[in-house]
């Protein structure tokens, strides 16, 4: 049994064995606030989480993936650091990690993560296809397509591998090509979200080779988070378009972006913003 975040960066969102947080009220409070898309609650909730039970790894992997979400990409990475020391071999928390590692511009070590949730689960289609995206953002064209080949193949979802393919610029199979999932299915599986039911590229961006990132669609739309003293920074408004367009909120996804770029002062970010939306506005 698992405590879920049904949200978030590329596909999982299985956030960490439920044996390892019984009893927490912290937690739940934490996952609460955070389907409620109220983040800042659900990060302090999840702080206290983590000093009632420093050994929880469902504290740790669900307040790196809120700290995703509040644009905290180096403390998120550090949460999934101790949740890899506790729980080593565990798929899914590699994943995660991947996810906000391409969040960061970090495609190598992106990569590299994916790669390990591959060894450790060879049928997990979302990891095999976020690694296509991570290769693809490091000009790695035909790897790319392998994986995101590979990806299809073993997805067993319908509509997922239908929004895997459109995402990729595979051709749509034919059921999938006339019609959108039934109400209440899942409806992305890259960095996108074959219909609206939060990451990176919507529907089926391309690089010249395509590029997305693997999710499933939140249970209900996140609302916005409550009023803070941190406000939103450039940070925090590039992670909520990339979670954006994971939702398939294209357009939400760009204006987040555009307007991150436009209060970033550092010259290397603003370079990989300027590189996220030449993805995102590319026509497919």
């Amino acid at each position: 049994m698992r405590k879920t975040l049904t949200t978030l960066l590329v596909g999982c969102c299985v956030v960490a064995a439920a044996g390892c947080a019984t009893g927490s009220s912290a937690l739940d409070r934490g996952i609460a606030h955070y389907q409620s898309g109220e983040f800042f609650f659900a990060a302090d909730d999840f702080n206290d989480a983590v000093r009632q039970n420093p050994k929880s790894v469902a504290a740790y992997v669900n307040r790196g993936i809120t700290r995703v979400r509040l644009g905290e990409l180096t403390a998120a990475i550090e949460d999934y650091n101790r949740a890899i020391q506790l729980a080593p071999s565990d798929p899914d928390i590699y994943f995660d990690r991947g996810n906000a590692l391409v969040s960061a511009g970090q495609y190598g070590p992106a990569v590299d993560d994916f790669t390990r949730a591959i060894e450790l689960s060879p049928t997990f289609a979302k990891a095999w296809f976020n690694r296509g995206t991570a290769r693809s953002l490091l000009g790695q064209s035909d790897p790319a397509m392998k994986d995101w080949v590979h990806a299809v193949e073993v997805e067993s979802d319908p509509w997922a591998r239908s929004a895997m393919r459109r995402s990729a610029g595979l051709e749509a199979p034919p059921a999938a090509a006339s019609s959108g999932p039934p109400a209440g299915q899942p409806t992305t599986v890259g960095t996108v979200a074959p219909a609206p039911p939060p990451g990176m590229a919507t529907g089926g961006v391309k690089l010249p080779p395509p590029a997305t990132l693997a999710a499933t669609p939140p249970a209900s739309p996140a609302a916005s988070p409550p009023p803070s003293s941190r406000g939103i920074d450039a940070r925090a408004l590039a992670s909520r378009g990339i979670s954006r367009e994971l939702d398939g909120d294209h357009d939400g996804a760009l204006a987040d972006l555009r307007s991150a770029l436009t209060i970033e002062p550092d010259p290397s970010r603003r370079d990989h913003l300027q590189g996220l939306l030449r993805l995102l506005e590319t026509p497919r």
